[in-house]
């Protein structure tokens, strides 16, 4: 679940229903940068993943595409405007883990920010995960 969680963060900060405006996103091949820490009982070490995806027009244009692997997830509130997105989705992964997030992203033409807080409970016990993610635009795809 936390792989999906990660996938989701770094591309739902991109989605957007088809009826609003697009984002602020210039199209191209984007580098993302996610810094997880925890906050729990027992000790998880810090951790930071980074990917690159091309994006299209013609995927910021239809921010759904971007939701297609979030099937363990229900998005519970979205506020979107072409510079920003505040969200809250609750997932549940296959063994039954339910995760609660809210979301502040930031876009910027070539970049975009987001911070994601999520609070689960977990075989170890109630978990708080924090992510920072930064994203910018590297060249064409």
């Amino acid at each position: 679940m936390l792989r999906t969680m990660i996938i989701a963060t770094a591309l739902l900060g991109l989605a957007m229903p088809a009826w609003a405006a697009s984002p602020n996103i210039n199209p191209g091949l984007w580098e993302y940068t996610n810094k997880m820490s925890f906050d729990s009982d027992a000790p998880v070490p810090d951790q930071e993943h980074s990917s690159q995806e091309c994006v299209t027009a013609d995927e910021v244009g239809r921010g759904d595409t971007f939701l297609e692997d979030m099937d363990e997830c229900d998005i519970t509130h979205q506020d979107m405007s072409r510079d920003a997105m505040d969200y809250g989705m609750s997932c549940t992964g296959p063994d039954g883990t339910r995760m609660d997030m809210d979301a502040s992203v930031q876009f910027g033409g070539n970049s975009v920010s987001g911070v994601f807080t999520g609070n689960m409970e977990t075989p170890m016990g109630p978990m708080q995960m924090n992510i920072q993610m930064e994203g910018r635009r590297i060249g064409d795809c």
